[in-house]
């Protein structure tokens, strides 16, 4: 009799008061939203066979499995949602939760009751044979074949007969045919994965061919750069470089490697002061390391995935505390933090990048394209607190054109610097240096630097024009900009704060 009750419980609740949401209120199911109550059909359905023929293995083996896989649907729905900020969602609430949390939640209580159920049950009532359903029993198996037959009917009207599919965004219920929307492309749009949009490859430039001949580029008309002279990295470094940051105030440089290196490196760049590989696995995932900059005496690593991790000189470092941090250590070094920034319009970009802006105190990381986001995102975080203080897809400045066609999200920035307001980003793709002015969000001035081959850090030098491109071979090459190249905004002189995007 309780699970006669428990079945119709679940056929009147959530997937009957679904339909008349839907009839009553035009609250329309999405794609998800039919595979979570398909699930609960499925189910209930299972129960009924429970009650006629008995709690055979088979049945209950299937109602486990019909439970987990409705739980991750909830899963997959609602957590596409949590995340959003204070009273967002989709569609209506009952009592605070919206009714993609209540499937996950109903799923939930199935597969509880379930194991319940087999903890407490008597094997001498898990003798299978035909039984005849009790009052209870009619009761549900009527309720079941009626709200069955509405979620059909409904599903008919909103979604259509196949090959259509449903929708992600559904519209307003209707039983004028006129306004019914039946979709099949939008679900096959891009490539199938559990993850959904979230799929997006991790770029690693050192695997990924891109093309560096800057004649190809999206940028006209750009002037060419020319390296000044070569310097080169001569201290022994155990894997390939990939980023690379002057300290203004000591000359010394943070180089940062393959397989999670930090390095603490003198103004000649040929003596290590200081080495930790640190365990990317600790506490925050570790992507491969992309960036590298010096906030005072504070050293600040930056990840493809926009982790990063904060160390500090200390020659009191505990190494037994340290170990839990570091893979490797040469001593003297502690970890102060690790967490991660957090994007809005870079949400689901990575990042090559990693500068820090002395005079307005903030991080600046630039995305890069995937299949799935073809754009350029500069995101700025503000250094006493690490979150994002603006955000922005840069504009085009006075003299700078781009081919019909094309865009900046065709650049892959791999190296930063930031220097008097201006953000110099090298891109590996099409070998070229990109100037941002960061007060009036825009690209400026644009070089060809067909010299340089596989970029992978920026630095500002020691004198006041050098910008130093590190390759990931240890090569540096140190362009300068003249006066006459440096180049200048009207809008940056009327706003020369950071701006609050």
């Amino acid at each position: 009799t309780a699970l006669a009750w428990a079945v119709a419980a679940m056929m009147i609740c959530p997937v009957g008061v679904a339909v008349v949401l839907g009839v009553a209120f035009g609250e329309s199911p999405c794609i998800l939203c039919w595979a979570q109550r398909t699930s609960m059909v499925l189910m209930a359905l299972l129960g009924l066979f429970i009650l006629r023929y008995g709690p055979r293995p088979r049945y209950l083996g299937a109602l486990v499995l019909v439970a987990g896989w409705g739980t991750y649907m909830a899963i997959r729905h609602a957590g596409l949602h949590l995340a959003r900020d204070i009273g967002q969602g989709f569609a209506g609430t009952f009592f605070g939760l919206h009714t993609y949390v209540w499937s996950w939640v109903v799923h939930w209580v199935v597969l509880m009751v379930l194991g319940v159920f087999l903890l407490l049950v008597r094997e001498d009532t898990l003798t299978p044979g035909l039984r005849e359903l009790g009052k209870a029993g009619r009761w549900a198996a009527g309720i079941f074949v009626g709200v069955v037959a509405a979620n059909a009917l409904q599903a008919f009207v909103t979604t259509g007969p196949p090959p259509f599919l449903g929708q992600s965004d559904p519209v307003r219920f209707s039983w004028n045919p006129r306004h019914w929307v039946w979709m099949w492309r939008e679900p096959w749009r891009g490539p199938v994965s559990l993850r959904g949009s979230w799929d997006v490859p991790r770029p690693d430039p050192a695997r990924t061919a891109v093309d560096a001949d800057p004649s190809g580029g999206p940028l006209l008309g750009l002037p060419v750069l020319n390296v000044v002279r070569w310097e080169r990295v001569t201290a022994q470094l155990r894997g390939a470089l990939t980023d690379l940051a002057r300290d203004p105030v000591s000359g010394r440089f943070l180089a940062t490697t393959d397989r999670h290196g930090v390095w603490l490196l003198d103004p000649t760049l040929a003596r290590v002061e200081k080495y930790v590989r640190l365990d990317p696995f600790f506490a925050v995932d570790l992507g491969h390391l992309v960036g590298a900059a010096f906030l005072g005496d504070t050293l600040v690593v930056g990840t493809v995935n926009k982790s990063y991790v904060l160390l500090r000189e200390d020659p009191q470092a505990d190494e037994l505390r340290e170990w839990r941090h570091f893979l490797e250590s040469s001593g003297g070094v502690r970890e102060l933090r690790r967490s991660r920034f957090a994007t809005v319009r870079a949400r689901q970009m990575y990042v090559l990048s990693l500068a820090f802006d002395r005079d307005a105190r903030e991080f600046v990381t630039v995305a890069v394209p995937s299949p799935r986001h073809r754009r350029l995102v500069i995101s700025r975080f503000d250094a006493g607190d690490f979150q994002l203080s603006s955000e922005f897809v840069p504009r085009l400045g006075p003299g700078v054109a781009l081919g019909e066609g094309r865009s900046l999200g065709e650049y892959v920035v791999t190296g930063a610097a930031v220097r008097d307001g201006l953000l110099y980003a090298m891109s590996a793709a099409y070998s070229t240096l990109l100037v941002f002015d960061l007060g009036s969000r825009a690209l400026t001035a644009a070089y060809s630097v067909p010299e340089v081959r596989h970029p992978v850090g920026v630095a500002v030098g020691a004198e006041g024009g050098e910008i130093l491109v590190a390759q990931a071979d240890g090569q540096v090459a140190v362009l300068e900009l003249s006066a006459s190249l440096v180049p200048s905004s009207p809008l940056a002189e009327a706003h020369p704060g950071p701006a609050d995007g």
